[in-house]
């Protein structure tokens, strides 16, 4: 806090300072949208003041006289530019200018506003003239239909989907096909059953746009085939810029109203727990219900006397030990050791006697106070809900330090929501056999549920941007995301009159990232050499601390219950931690291959590289039952677990002996396979070439080479060297052997590009691009490891497969795209995609992921902007697409841990994660003078397959279309305040996954409805 105080000094200093001069600022390019550097930029009136662009072909010029001047934009083989400016004491003015060179009629493109990163019009700048195919959203964009965060946002793009999970797709693939980094660097993905991060931690207030490219290029990373999205942070202003946002939210569902919950810590509010639900894990004690006379004579203080005989733990016991025991205790005398009369009397003192109960209680002290160190908790909780609510701030400058410029945007944001379905469904299906014989589906498991989800985070952003000299800069950034999601959940399955099914459940989860970012550019003019360096480090933690799994029965007739049967899932508490961090960096060098200034002719090189060290540690500690069946009444599931019944009890059986007992201890499911690591380290380096063959006709294209080793094992037995098959890697009677997963493979990436102006001219410019790429898709770390982890949505253990290969891809693409003088725009695009050993999630003794041999997906993409009138705008995208993948279906069988696939059936069907269509559109209502926006924005995506059946019978289970209509009205107030209406999800669409029947039957996987949500919003802004 200090040093951002000290910085708004600085700032308003700086400001105060210059408020006396005039400045000049903006940017220089060629027709082709290149930056110049070097270029001469003075007063026609007076040459010594003056500047140049610097590598970025930017400058700065301040003018003391606020009176007309001419200014001379001058540079070798272009026209020469005069124009006249005025700017005021304190002002800052943008020109921007376009050089044409001198063979060619001057056409002078100026704007009257900095050419900033948020709005449309530079966007569409970059995608015309970029090598590869590009899409985007912008903050401009993000403002008028109201997106919160990258997630919703990012689904206005054409061929983009989203779930309720955070994870997009993109033309039909996801996950491991979509690669997501900030500002072109990686940042780990700190979920444990997916490739990608989830993009709703971002907030749309932090972020500058969002560029979304489609087709590869050798200086991009290879290992992705749907796209690549970079999440471009906010950039500092030319001037300072101050906004500050606040929103209050209301859902019909969850707001002011009692909904379901859990126990929560004070700073859950803040996105964090504070131990509230942490334990340690290195002071747990097991109980020992039933000891051994071994254990409860060492317990009495006779382990020096047994040792002093030979005897220990593994000796085989016998009745002499025992008698030997009873002498050392003093209820036998030694001569009577013989005598049967006599042991049995000594026996009987022994065991009803205190000598009984006093072993139990000291060998059982420490678990007593185990179990009484765990919350009783059990039982979900009600709570009032506030209001939802967003807090945004944000200020940024450019100012002078050391009479070069210092560019700086701090940011942050805070927010909380909540949401709730108090009638969503659950069903899973099965199959059974009729009385021939044949197998006829069945539902084994239908129930009805109350879902709760709470949310709390905030992010920030610190961005400082510095010119050494007009030839060297740097930039440093550092971003913090914390994320705390608490879910509650209570469900019945009463479909068996006479005994109802309960679950309970309680899941928090904690999401920490810690970003830090440094790039630099770097410009030699003797040699034209462009050199840029960016590297990325993120510090990443998740953690999933006592995750609450209860289950019981109970007859509504004779309300009677069971609890913790056999039969039922029992009553567990789960904990996992996640430490994922990632080093990712790029370093490129650029030079011209021509001195012409109409073409663009440039060689690039450079390489990458990528660290990702990944540890994950989880428990499961099991409630148990002692001797004496204690009984639950009418649900009350604080008494039943209150903390005195994890003490230690006496009791008195039917023959009137007294014992000691605990009605309820913990066990722990310790195994090694509890503990594993993972890294994952990927050596690049690239060479292409950006040629234009004539003005209309360019290539850029390359190859790159990628060299992946990646690592995964049990941190256990790869210290103890342990190889493959192993048999000491067995960590469970039902599930595989861990063996370590392994992925080294060198990969070669070819990428062209071609782009073919049809027309261009001031009227419109039309562009015809085509594309081919080779690339890749490496199963994660998690994939690779053989250890099972619980699932909370699932609901089931997910297992890896360390036998899963790695997927290449064969790309191909093309497109048409118009752009006009009037702002109107549209394209089409064309795509095919190739995969070989595409991987896929099964269900299969629970879910693992699996190779498929063949899939390809082929689609058309069509979108476009069109200025309907005055006021009105629609922007419009649809994506069709249509994907098969081929394959033998098998199951997946376990002897002695060794995984054996059984061949089922082979069958042809659509690509996992791939949605046949999918249409975005956005109509925009703008009076400007009057400061009035209104705009209606609308989503929805075919049915997609998101869990893949092992089992012939069991049908695939797809996410239904979903139709998202989302409405937003703004309206200035004076210069500085912006209020502001959204309403998202005026449908209140329910999120359906189902199961996919051929013969009609109906039966959803689940389905959740969340409500619509109303959000007022004040924003003021300097």
């Amino acid at each position: 806090m200090k040093k951002l105080f000290l910085l708004a000094i600085i700032t308003i200093i700086t400001y105060s300072i210059s408020f006396s001069q005039g400045t000049i600022r903006g940017k220089i390019t060629d027709n082709n949208g290149e930056s110049l550097i070097g270029v001469t930029i003075y007063l026609k009136a007076n040459h010594g003041i003056g500047t140049t662009t610097d590598l970025d072909g930017t400058y700065s010029l301040k003018i003391n006289d606020s009176i007309a001047q001419t200014l001379v934009v001058s540079y070798i083989s272009y026209k020469t530019i005069e124009q006249v400016v005025n700017p005021a004491k304190g002002q800052v003015l943008i020109k921007n200018f376009t050089l044409i060179p001198s063979s060619q009629e001057i056409k002078v493109a100026e704007v009257s506003a900095k050419a900033v990163k948020a709005k449309d019009y530079y966007l569409e700048s970059i995608k015309k003239k970029s090598a590869t195919t590009i899409d985007y959203v912008s903050s401009e964009t993000m403002k008028k239909t109201g997106d919160a965060n990258v997630t919703t946002a990012i689904a206005r793009v054409s061929g983009v989907s989203t779930n309720n999970g955070g994870f997009i797709t993109v033309r039909g693939i996801g996950d491991r096909y979509v690669k997501t980094s900030i500002n072109g660097l990686r940042i780990p993905t700190l979920d444990p059953f997916t490739n990608n991060i989830k993009l709703d931690i971002f907030p749309a207030s932090l972020v500058d746009n969002i560029m979304i490219t489609k087709t590869a290029s050798p200086d991009l990373a290879g290992d992705w085939a749907g796209a690549y999205i970079s999440v471009e942070t906010k950039d500092y202003p030319e001037q300072l810029a101050i906004n500050v946002e606040t929103k209050f939210g209301y859902n019909n569902q969850s707001t002011l109203t009692t909904v379901l919950s859990s126990q929560r810590s004070s700073t859950d509010w803040m996105g964090y727990d504070n131990n509230l639900r942490g334990h340690n894990h290195s002071d747990f004690n097991p109980a020992t219900i039933n000891p051994n006379p071994y254990q409860e004579f060492v317990a009495l203080g006779l382990e020096s006397y047994y040792n002093s005989i030979g005897v220990n733990e593994t000796t085989p016991w016998n009745e002499t030990y025992y008698k030997l025991g009873l002498v050392q205790l003093g209820l036998l005398g030694i001569a009577q050791i013989n005598d049967q009369e006599a042991y049995t009397t000594a026996k009987s003192a022994y065991e009803n006697g205190t000598y009984k109960g006093q072993a139990f209680n000291t060998l059982n002290a420490n678990a007593a106070n185990s179990g009484q160190s765990f919350a009783n908790n059990w039982n979900t909780q009600t709570r009032e809900t506030p209001l939802n609510f967003t807090q945004s701030l944000s200020i940024g400058n450019q100012v002078q330090l050391f009479k070069r410029p210092l560019g700086f945007m701090v940011g942050f944001r805070y927010g909380m929501s909540n949401l709730y379905d108090p009638n969503s469904t659950a069903n899973r299906a099965g199959v059974v056999g009729d009385a021939n014989g044949n197998l006829i589906p069945s539902v084994t498991s239908a129930v009805n549920q109350q879902v709760a989800v709470e949310t709390n985070g905030w992010s920030g952003l610190i961005n400082l941007a510095y010119k050494l000299n007009p030839n060297n800069s740097f930039s440093v950034l550092f971003m913090p995301n914390l994320t705390g999601t608490n879910r509650a959940r209570n469900a019945i399955d009463d479909r068996d009159i006479s005994n109802n099914v309960i679950t309970k459940s309680q899941y928090y989860e904690e999401r920490k990232q810690l970003i830090y970012q440094y790039k630099s550019s770097h410009y030699i003019p003797s040699i034209k050499l462009r050199t840029e360096l960016d590297a990325s480090y993120t510090n990443g933690k998740s953690e999933a601390p006592d995750f609450k799994n209860l289950q019981y029965s109970k007859d509504p007739v004779s309300n009677t219950y069971q609890i913790g049967a056999t039969t039922l899932e029992g009553i567990h508490r789960y904990y996992r931690y996640l430490s994922d961090d990632l080093f990712d960096s790029h370093v490129s060098f650029e030079f011209p291959l021509s001195a012409k200034p109409d073409l663009i002719r440039k060689l690039k090189f450079g390489g990458a590289y990528q660290s990702n060290n990944k540890t994950n540690d989880q428990y499961d500690y099991i409630v148990n039952s002692g001797a004496v069946v204690y009984p639950l009444h009418n649900d009350d599931l604080d008494a039943y677990f209150d903390l005195s019944h994890f003490g230690i009890s006496n009791y008195t059986d039917a023959n009137g002996h007294n014992f000691n007992t605990m009605d309820f201890y913990y066990s722990e499911s310790a195994s090694a396979a509890n503990h594993t690591f993972g890294t994952s380290k990927i050596i690049a380096g690239f060479v292409m070439a950006d040629y234009s063959i004539t003005t209309k006709l360019r290539f850029a294209g390359g190859l790159r080479i990628e060299k992946a080793d990646i690592l995964t094992d049990v941190v256990k037995f790869d210290s103890l060297g342990l190889p493959y098959n192993d048999p000491r890697r067995a960590y469970d009677s039902g599930l595989p052997v861990a063996n370590p997963g392994k992925l080294n493979e060198t990969s070669y990436l070819p990428g062209i590009n071609a782009i073919y102006k049809l027309k261009d001219n001031e009227q419109s410019q039309i562009n015809l691009r085509a594309n081919y790429s080779q690339s890749v898709a490496r199963p994660s770390i998690r994939e690779l490891s053989d250890v099972a982890t619980f699932d909370y949505e699932f609901r089931s253990f997910v297992y890896g497969n360390s036998d899963l290969k790695m997927v290449h891809i064969n790309n191909y693409d093309l497109r048409l795209e118009s752009y006009f003088k009037s702002g109107d725009n549209v394209s089409v695009s064309l795509f095919y995609k190739a995969f070989k050993n595409h991987i896929e999630l099964v269900k299969s003794n629970g879910y693992s992921w699996q190779n498929v041999d063949k899939s390809h997906v082929a689609g058309i993409e069509l979108e476009g902007k069109k200025v309907l009138t005055k006021n009105f705008d629609l922007n419009a995208n649809v994506t069709l697409a249509n994907s098969e993948t081929k394959f033998v279906r098998t199951r997946l069988e376990i002897s002695s841990g060794i995984k054996n696939y059984i061949p089922v059936d082979t069958l042809t069907r659509t690509m996992y994660g791939q949605a046949p269509y999918v249409v975005n559109g956005i109509l925009s209502y703008h009076a400007d003078s009057i400061g009035l926006t209104l705009t209606l924005s609308y989503n929805i995506q075919g049915k997609r397959l998101v869990i893949a059946s092992d089992n012939k019978e069991v049908p695939d289970i797809y996410e239904q279309p979903r139709n998202l209509l989302d409405f937003k009205v703004s309206k200035n107030l004076g210069r500085h305040f912006i209020v502001s209406l959204t309403i998202r999800d005026v449908l209140n669409t329910s999120i359906v996954r189902s199961y996919n029947y051929t013969d009609g039957t109906n039966l959803d996987y689940d389905k959740y409805s969340f409500g619509t949500n109303y959000e007022l919003g004040v924003i003021y802004k300097l």
